[in-house]
């Protein structure tokens, strides 16, 4: 398959080109008040850099959340033109699976693993898996955790995978079990979609949502 990726779920815009497993080109940068100003320009520079045109690509993939409310509707806004344009497949997948793929596919890792990504303050999106032989299996819905929540459940895993953002506090929080740090790379969104097309085709893209777990509070500045 030869795909473009987009992640901006977090601080980090992530976009890449990738064709059967390969990476052919990749563009990241780090500050999401920048996601809505790049994404676009940037998307571009890689598909000319790339040789490739739009209609050449088999799909886009994008990263559904949960994460940043403007970086998601970037991203899925920026993705559901692209394959209007070009007549081409929408892939959606979570942001708990690119975060644990990459793990899975670097770090060898293998049990009962949670996955945290961070929301408010001593807030969490967490998702639970188990992995074996580099494949995985969704445990429990994915939901909002606190912090007091997360020490009280911490003992069921093997492993905890942390957005890198909020790495360093949780190893200060959870000394009893082994966590580890990964930031977001669309790359691994790619590989999870080339794994199993199927499972995150979009096919009714037109009406698909991010994946955000809660109601976000809007304000107007007075």
């Amino acid at each position: 398959m030869k795909l473009l990726a987009i992640s901006s779920a977090s601080d980090i815009l992530s976009l890449s080109i990738v064709e059967n497993q390969k990476l052919i080109s990749a563009f990241e940068f780090e500050g999401n008040k920048k996601h809505a100003e790049l994404i676009t320009p940037k998307i571009q520079d890689l598909m000319k850099s790339s040789g490739i045109r739009f209609s050449e690509l088999d799909g886009v993939c994008v990263n559904l959340g949960p994460g940043s409310f403007t970086g998601l509707r970037v991203g899925l806004s920026t993705a559901k033109g692209i394959v209007f344009g070009a007549n081409i497949k929408l892939y959606g997948y979570t942001n708990f699976e690119e975060l644990l793929y990459q793990a899975m596919l670097d770090k060898n890792i293998n049990g009962k693993i949670a996955v945290l990504i961070p929301s408010r303050k001593n807030e969490f999106y967490f998702g639970a898996f188990d992995v074996s032989n580099k494949k995985f299996t969704q445990l429990d819905a994915f939901e909002l955790m606190t912090l007091d929540e997360l020490k009280s459940y911490s003992h069921h895993f093997d492993l905890i995978i942390a957005e890198k953002k909020i790495y360093q506090p949780l190893k200060e929080e959870l000394k009893d079990i082994e966590i580890l740090s990964v930031k977001n790379n669309s790359y691994y969104g790619a590989l999870i979609v080339e794994a199993n097309p199927g499972k995150y085709l979009c096919e009714n893209y037109f009406y698909l949502e991010p994946l955000y777990l809660k109601n976000f509070d809007v304000r107007l500045k007075k």
